[in-house]
């Protein structure tokens, strides 16, 4: 699990740095800034939360397999719930961020979109048949629709 926390920090800090601050190019310092914080924090949360829902699909295999992922020991109707739940938290998050803005523009935009995200999110996990495996693949799918999608929205937090 350490791994995930440490590749998902690691990987989105870098993309962040350089799109939110190319301040070190002219040799000044790197500086932090809330944006940056935002971006990295919401991205890393969104690639654990993938990390984890990559294995509902596939429960079967892993448990032939024997590999103990949290879908085998917690089950998958548990294991999708909590993923759902935890990007819905991030949501949440993400409105406060976008509420706290200076900008009018940033706090409209960056709040209709994430609250339009999370009620799509909500909506469609409601319709996943867990007994049908291409309902669940789906779903998974529309995660990194949604993951991308979170790529137009962060550049207009401010």
């Amino acid at each position: 699990m350490e791994n995930i926390f440490l590749l998902a920090s690691t990987r989105e800090f870098d993309s962040f740095v350089s799109l939110f601050n190319p301040t070190h190019v002219y040799k000044r310092p790197v500086v932090f800034s809330r944006p940056l914080i935002f971006a990295t924090a919401f991205m890393s949360f969104f690639s654990v939360v993938i990390a984890l829902f990559k294995d509902i699909p596939d429960i079967e295999g892993d448990r032939i397999f024997g590999i103990q992922s949290f879908s085998v020991r917690l089950g998958q109707q548990r294991v999708f719930w909590i993923c759902v739940s935890l990007l819905e938290v991030a949501y949440g998050v993400a409105l406060m961020v976008g509420a706290a803005s200076p900008c009018l523009w940033s706090k409209i935009i960056t709040g209709t979109g994430h609250a339009a995200m999370a009620l799509i999110l909500w909506f469609r996990a409601k319709s996943v048949d867990f007994k049908n495996k291409a309902s669940i693949t789906s779903f998974y799918m529309f995660i990194w629709k949604l993951f991308y999608a979170e790529y137009l929205l962060i550049p207009l937090v401010r």
